[in-house]
């Protein structure tokens, strides 16, 4: 069974297991690899609400496929939770610890970040983790507040066996930053956190912050305008270069003539000359006189605004060549793209023009 398959299946409960490829689910729960990697899970409250718990942390390129396989195949609308590890059926206070310890990097990043910093990182967590804690009904906030460190933290934590004080100096800190985004969620609405960082950082932290971001910006504004100026100089430099060359071959000076990078494929990436009584391009397809004349007969109808037709050029070694389209004065045949003006430079020195 494909693996998509495998997903869609445990979303909708429409069997209880199923086995893909190195993806599988039994019940409630759905795996990458095995039991050590649970991508998701489905769990109901005491009301008898769905919700799904996805687990987004990075494990490898092929179980981040199984994870958007999972997330592909949730129902439009369902409740999501992203947790982590912390997977549970009655929720855990784990995950709100671990949820606002994510909040807080967020939060202290603004202390030396150059480039703009997304909001819904801080408020987009928050409104998940607020979102958890009501689907499980794990009390009011101030409830949680009141919790004991080794409640907030419980047995599995890096810290449950360190001291007391760390403990509590590492909650007291987490419910802080808590009971500060409980006073500002409006700030939401204005999509900022202006407020929550300079409350949770220090007093202008946040001026700080967009004075660097602006610097940046303008430092960066500076870097392009020199970046495109240097360019500019350069596709100059290669453009004269190219016209020397170009002259030279026409000339008869240079045998060989590349072109290749200095076209885009809506222009002329190629150029002719008139060389021991044969019309010759630079990609070495050489056209005899009358073959030529023909030609020219067929463009001139076509710059006039004549219908085209697709039709064949011969070179002077017998293969046949179709002509693809004429367009903005540009006849493409296979590879070439000649313009109109080169047809008719070389006309003009024969004098058909």
């Amino acid at each position: 069974m494909n693996n998509s398959m495998v997903a869609h299946l445990w979303a909708n409960e429409s069997q209880e297991s199923a086995n893909g490829s190195n993806f599988y689910f039994e019940g409630q729960s759905i795996y990458s690899y095995g039991r050590h990697f649970e991508v998701g899970r489905i769990v109901r409250n005491k009301r008898g609400e769905k919700a799904y718990l996805i687990n987004d942390r990075y494990y490898s390129s092929t179980t981040s496929r199984h994870q958007y396989y999972v997330r592909e195949a949730i129902p439009t609308g369902s409740k999501v939770f992203s947790v982590g590890y912390n997977m549970s059926n009655n929720g855990n206070m784990a995950f709100a610890t671990s949820g606002l310890e994510s909040i807080k990097d967020a939060i202290e990043k603004y202390k030396k970040a150059r480039t703009e910093l997304p909001y819904q990182n801080v408020w987009g967590a928050f409104k998940n983790l607020m979102g958890y804690i009501e689907f499980f009904d794990m009390g009011t906030p101030q409830s949680l507040l009141k919790k004991s460190a080794n409640e907030w933290l419980g047995t599995n934590h890096e810290l449950s066996r360190k001291s007391d004080k760390i403990k509590r100096e590492h909650v007291g800190e987490l419910k802080r930053i808590f009971q500060i985004l409980l006073n500002h969620q409006a700030l939401e609405v204005l999509g900022t956190v202006n407020v929550v960082v300079d409350e949770v950082c220090g007093e202008g932290t946040w001026l700080k912050y967009r004075e660097r971001v602006e610097k940046y910006r303008i430092s960066r504004e500076v870097q392009e305008v020199e970046k495109l100026r240097k360019l500019k100089e350069l596709e100059e430099e290669r453009s004269r270069d190219f016209h020397e060359k170009l002259e030279k071959w026409k000339s008869g000076e240079l045998d060989f003539l590349h072109a290749c990078d200095l076209t885009s494929y809506d222009k002329p990436n190629v150029w002719m000359r008139i060389k021991g009584g044969i019309i010759e391009t630079s990609k070495e397809i050489k056209i005899g006189i009358e073959e030529a004349r023909r030609m020219w007969q067929v463009v001139s109808l076509l710059h006039q605004g004549g219908q085209f037709r697709h039709g064949l050029v011969e070179d002077v070694d017998g293969n046949r060549w179709r002509i693809n389209r004429y367009k903005n004065d540009i006849l493409t045949a296979g590879c070439h793209r000649i313009a109109y003006s080169e047809m008719e430079s070389i006309a003009k020195q024969l004098g058909w023009a």
